[in-house]
């Protein structure tokens, strides 16, 4: 996985968005305490919560949109400028611009992940991809584990003001670091941005029939979509009123994290002329995670979330790495914007129509179809052309852009 630190660019983008990943998981605790600080209530929370979703689908589908257009790492300069920004302004600003400030950090947000995603094989040799993606989930679900105690020490030891500070000095140090990462691909080749509902449409247009003319990419989103908004939305929800005591809540997503990261490094090392099957394996695991509140004592609850972690993991690195060396270089933003408009859409609907089925039928029902669904939907890809590999040989293992040396 280290080996992937080699190449200068590559190391230069993978520390300053660990660094800024650790801002990321902040906020959300301190966006909580700041609304309930203002004594805005639970329910100015949940407004703002849900502003926040519908703003970072928003992002997501403007960046189908641009980020083939434009220079990818000019769009996460700007928008982690933005977001800086934002996070700086929540300190000083009144409580009705506050969801204003919200609006621009998710939207921003929606923007900033896809090109992200996709400008990793401007920076790295198609062999080292599985290794940059495997050390790029790692530092995000570190992250998970650092970012909210971190904001849970900094705000009680210096209060919220200086909690968004430290935010804004995570954004600060991706964008030095982003000065000096250089993609392989002249920015000057990229096409320009589209100035007409039309044209964006045409682009959208390409980045659906990429994703048509591979049929286990669209299968494998398809099987995604279903287990995040018909099993991880409902589980999340339930968790805290199926544990015992906040205590054992915070344990479980401390386990989930752990096992992230375990998977993390073992998605790293693996080699295997099947990776679509390794990583409906993973998948498969998820199915646990439910089941363990249902049934299990608190170890076991452990033991099955960790497990859910690092199934969780291999997916996206194997996944994310087939999809970087499979789709070619100028229409990969728009296929990663695409899984992502379709995971964060559905996610919120998830929640609620969660919300609803627990008052009417109760938690073990909903957790159990949770699991039924994750078990039934993850094999999925292995019933399409190129499932089981996770490429498709008419298209061409190697049309990405990844093929081109990156520099440095």
């Amino acid at each position: 996985m280290l080996g992937a630190l080699r190449h200068r660019h590559f190391a230069l983008l993978w520390a300053g968005q660990s660094l800024s990943a650790v801002g990321n998981r902040m906020f959300p605790v301190i966006l909580a305490l700041v609304v309930l600080d203002r004594h805005s209530g639970a329910a100015a929370l949940g407004v703002v919560l849900a502003v926040q979703s519908v703003a970072l689908v928003v992002g997501t589908l403007l960046a189908a949109a641009v980020t083939d257009r434009l220079p990818r790492r000019a769009i996460m300069l700007w928008t982690d400028l933005a977001r800086a920004l934002a996070v700086a302004a929540l300190a000083f600003t009144p409580d009705t611009a506050l969801v204003g400030l919200v609006i621009v950090i998710a939207v921003a947000e929606g923007l900033f992940q896809p090109a992200y995603a996709a400008v990793i094989p401007r920076t790295l040799p198609a062999g080292c991809l599985q290794a940059g993606n495997s050390l790029t989930s790692f530092s995000q679900y570190t992250a998970l584990v650092i970012g909210p105690s971190l904001a849970g020490a900094v705000i009680a030891t210096a209060g919220t003001t200086a909690a968004l500070w430290v935010d804004v000095g995570t954004f600060a140090m991706s964008l030095a670091t982003l000065a000096f990462v250089r993609e392989s691909q002249a920015e000057a080749a990229t096409k320009p941005p589209p100035w007409s509902l039309r044209q964006t449409a045409l682009d959208l247009g390409e980045g659906f029939q990429a994703v048509r003319r591979r049929p286990w990419l669209g299968a494998s989103m398809v099987a995604s979509m279903l287990v995040m908004s018909i099993t991880v939305a409902p589980m999340m929800l339930i968790a805290p009123l199926a544990t015992d005591s906040p205590q054992a809540y915070g344990a479980a997503f401390t386990a989930l994290g752990v096992g992230s990261i375990l998977g993390a490094l073992l998605a790293a090392r693996l080699r295997t002329r099947r990776p679509g099957a390794t990583a409906v394996i993973g998948i498969v695991l998820v199915a646990g995670a439910p089941l363990s509140l249902a049934a299990l004592p608190l170890p076991g609850v452990l033991l099955l979330w960790g497990t859910a972690g690092a199934g969780i993991t291999i997916f996206e690195v194997l996944w994310t790495t087939a999809v970087q060396r499979d789709v070619p270089d100028e229409v990969l933003g728009r296929v990663m914007a695409l899984d992502w408009l379709g995971s964060e859409s559905l996610t919120p609907i998830g929640y609620l129509l969660a919300g609803l089925a627990v008052a009417r039928f109760g938690t073990d029902l909903l957790l159990l179809v949770g699991a039924c669904i994750a078990a039934l939907a993850a094999p999925l890809p292995l019933f399409v052309r190129g499932g089981c590999t996770f490429s498709s040989p008419a298209c061409g293992p190697t049309a990405g852009g990844a093929t081109s040396r990156p520099p440095g």
